[in-house]
């Protein structure tokens, strides 16, 4: 643990990817017996069309590798393949709620009084809105005395909207001598300069959340910061059903589990019984399978996650009180006492399950699925429509 300071707490958003280089092309060309040539030609074919792959997506979500397929390359996506596949599942027009489900604080306030098991909030800063009577921090220095008067330590602290942990820190516990803020990495930040920082670049919401504190199998293996599950549920006519589920276990020196942070892990789950298949590290060719974890030594097959049947219905349950929405994504803490809902994405991004098990999220299992419930999307525009008319005629 270190005793320096930093300038910022707050976990940054990742750099923008940069084009291949020559040198990852070389790499491929070497390693996997992928020609330039061939890279080039397949690039472009790929990077066209309806579900566009970027030049850099090709080569993170390993797309170039030889043991794949035309028709299985194809099955791949980028972000704005993927942000397309979710709007088809889930259409614009049918799907009113989202600005409801990305709201942090009003969301999990309704969970939590629907009976889901949420993280509580103990603080929301904002310069803007009013939160009924949840505590409402207005200005900088509201912040520094709730953190040095009444929050409970440790405090887990977000952006209000957003995602892909940017905005976050694990805050465990405050240095009163100091002033300072001790991190769960080792790092301390100035009390005055966090809360100046969270002034300055969330004044639309900002919340102070207690920190979970996950289930003993999975701190024994990955240490205290917590590796949300990612389930993704589907929805057709025949109800909720979980499509996968990965655990996205957090790079050592991480305070939270995106895994665009270097070190971090995705490891495939069986979505019937919770139990791990596989894990792996990196991207690109610099991709690993791990046996074990590099810190505990845990072997990952071995590992089943705890009160796997929870997780099922939690999400299916919490899914279902949105009928119109074919796909959502789900952030699932695993405590003690149960699966915790950390947070639901309409948006799911489906390149994690593409790292995480090589196969491209448009493959033959999936297809027939994505056409039932985009089919069962298009019945309910229709209804909507014919039932806005309806009511225009009546008036």
């Amino acid at each position: 643990m270190t005793n320096a300071e930093i300038s910022g707490a707050l976990l940054a958003a990742p750099s923008k990817p940069k084009p291949p280089t020559s040198k990852l092309i070389e790499t491929v060309a070497r390693a996997d017996g992928v020609s330039p040539m061939r890279q080039f030609r397949e690039m472009l074919r790929l990077c066209v069309g309806r579900r566009p792959l970027s030049f850099h997506e090709y080569y993170s979500n390993r797309v170039y590798r030889p043991d794949l397929s035309p028709a299985e390359k194809s099955g791949f996506v980028g972000e704005k393949g993927s942000a397309r596949l979710n709007r088809r599942l889930s259409p614009l027009s049918v799907t009113g709620l989202r600005p409801f489900v990305r709201d942090k604080a009003l969301y999990g306030s309704v969970m939590a009084h629907l009976g889901f098991s949420v993280p509580r909030i103990q603080a929301v800063f904002s310069t803007v809105r009013s939160y009924g009577r949840m505590k409402t921090l207005r200005t900088a220095a509201d912040i520094e005395t709730f953190l040095t008067e009444d929050a409970v330590y440790p405090v887990f602290v977000k952006p209000e909207e957003g995602s892909g942990s940017i905005g976050s820190a694990l805050i465990e516990s405050l240095d009163r001598e100091r002033g300072a803020l001790l991190l769960s990495n080792g790092n301390l930040i100035n009390l005055e300069a966090f809360a100046a920082q969270v002034e300055a670049e969330y004044s639309a919401g900002f919340l102070f959340q207690d920190a979970v504190k996950q289930h003993r199998v999975l701190s024994d293996v990955a240490g205290r910061a917590v590796g949300s599950i990612r389930v993704v549920t589907v929805q057709d006519d025949e109800g909720v059903s979980c499509l996968y589920a990965l655990w996205k276990v957090p790079s050592p020196s991480a305070m939270s589990d995106n895994y665009w942070q270097p070190g971090s892990m995705l490891a495939e789950l069986d979505s019937g019984t919770g139990r791990i298949l596989q894990c792996l590290r990196g991207t690109g060719p610099d991709q690993e399978r791990l046996e074990n974890h590099p810190v505990s030594g845990a072997v990952f097959t071995d590992i089943t996650i705890p009160h796997w049947p929870e997780v099922l219905e939690v999400t299916r349950d919490a899914h279902s009180m949105l009928p119109t929405f074919g796909v959502i994504g789900w952030d699932i803490a695993i405590t003690e006492d149960g699966p915790m809902i950390i947070e639901s994405n309409a948006n799911p991004h489906h390149m994690l399950y593409q790292i995480a098990t090589g196969k491209g999220i448009l493959n033959d299992a999936f297809a027939p699925v994505f056409d039932r419930i985009a089919a069962r999307g298009q019945r309910l525009r229709k209804k909507r429509k014919q039932s806005a008319k309806d009511n225009l005629r009546d008036k």
